[in-house]
């Protein structure tokens, strides 16, 4: 089914209920002319199925694409850069996965063998558990250091001034997370922090090759390009097995159009651009990944890499917010241990996803509300109490991320759609 006819559907099914969407639309026109960010694209969803959907904008404030060297209106099937939603789309879903079917126990420490192993136990890591970095606590700094994209860390590729996305630092770069130093005791303190889910990543990946999910067949050969693969010491190849593993089984049962790892050079000119990178890469990304991070990585990783549609993201949220007890995706019980706060007292986070504790990511949807945001300036909240998700994808850091309008605009954005569901359920 074509997008717009898809759209079309969807704005049908918002009159048959009879919502009045203008205050979410007033919210993200204002956004636009404000110039939180040059465009995006909302979707709603609930009990009744999508019950919105729009886009806004255009790709830039004016100034033609990079790549196709105009400037579309955003449209739905427009590709953003999902930033750290990575982490709860692919990453924790992953995870969700192997514990429920009982192969990833949430306390297994990184140093069993059947996870990170004995080469991970240096430098005080001995204690962090799968939950350690689910919740972001297992004492690590908020990124590398230096960052892997940064000259003085030594990849090769990232001297150059137009340094290429491949995985020539693979190597370099799993040595540095195996013997990655801690800033605090595991389990103290919590700081939000990329390492929790790129050390993930290697235990997907791992779980993935061990498990038999994935193949070498199946596997990316732009991934293990240059790779010999040895079964018994993956050594970095745990990446490909997770991007694998990510790709047949988080995206592919829920028929995804446009959302994955390191887009095709075809689909470029369909993704919105981000920042203009001054500093490393010295061009306005488009297509491929704003994380330095990620892309010194090869645009795969565990924090960050993923590009999506809000349509495909509404797919997730269906599986998770009406997950039934029988799912073989994920079920209710596991979905509920994954989006419920941990331990208040250190922070508001639930399991890889965060929740509305404090009311600044979703406005005054409920503070059940689980949760996350990506540093592009994309979010996505779901609503238990309401049976309710609702999207937000933007590029806030089109031209630069000091660009911090966002965060107002998402607190509206949550706030306006709680007000235009609550005021139909109560006519109803």
């Amino acid at each position: 089914m074509k997008i717009g006819l898809i759209l079309f559907v969807f704005l049908i099914i918002g009159f048959i209920y009879g919502y009045d969407w203008t205050p979410v639309d007033q919210v993200l026109e204002n956004a636009v002319k404000e110039k939180a960010f040059p465009g995006c694209t909302a979707l709603v969803g609930s009990s009744e199925g999508v019950i919105y959907a729009k886009p806004f904008g255009y790709y830039t404030y004016g100034l033609p694409a990079p790549v196709t060297h105009t400037n579309p209106a955003v449209q739905m099937d427009t590709m953003y850069d999902l930033a750290s939603l990575t982490k709860v789309v692919a990453t924790t879903t992953a995870v969700m996965q192997f514990y429920q079917r009982g192969e990833l126990d949430l306390n297994t420490k990184l140093i069993d063998p059947k996870l990170l192993g004995e080469k991970y136990n240096n430098n005080g890591k001995d204690q962090i558990t799968v939950r350690n970095l689910l919740l972001h606590n297992a004492g690590f700094p908020p990124d590398p250091v230096p960052d892997y994209w940064n000259k003085t860390f030594g990849c090769p590729e990232a001297q150059k001034y137009y340094p290429p996305e491949d995985f020539n630092c693979r190597a370099k770069i799993y040595s540095s997370v195996m013997t990655q130093t801690l800033i605090y005791p595991t389990g103290s303190k919590y700081i939000y922090s990329d390492l929790s889910m790129i050390t993930m990543m290697y235990v997907v990946g791992k779980l993935a090759h061990d498990l038999k999910y994935i193949t070498p067949e199946d596997l990316d050969p732009i991934c293990v390009a240059n790779s010999s693969i040895n079964v018994n010491d993956l050594n970095g190849l745990e990446q490909c097995y997770y991007e694998a593993y990510v790709r047949i089984f988080v995206l592919s049962p829920l028929n995804t159009q446009r959302t994955m790892f390191r887009p095709n050079v075809s689909l470029w000119g369909d993704c919105s651009p981000t920042e203009n990178d001054t500093w490393f890469r010295h061009q306005v990304i488009e297509g491929f990944v704003h994380d330095g991070n990620a892309y010194i990585m090869g645009g795969i990783s565990g924090h960050a890499g993923l590009f999506s549609i809000s349509q495909d993201l509404g797919y997730l949220m269906e599986k998770l917010v009406f997950a039934p007890e029988d799912s073989n995706y994920v079920n209710k019980t596991t979905v509920e241990l994954f989006t419920t706060i941990y331990n208040e007292t250190q922070s508001s986070r639930a399991l890889g996803w965060d929740t509305n504790l404090e009311n600044y990511y979703c406005g005054d949807l409920s503070q059940k509300t689980f949760c996350h945001t990506g540093f592009t300036g994309t979010s996505i909240c779901a609503d238990p109490t309401r049976k309710l998700y609702a999207i937000l994808l933007t590029a806030r850091v089109y031209p630069t991320r000091e660009n911090n309008l966002i965060r107002k605009v998402r607190t509206q954005f949550g706030t306006a759609v709680q007000q235009v569901f609550d005021q139909d359920e109560k006519n109803n």
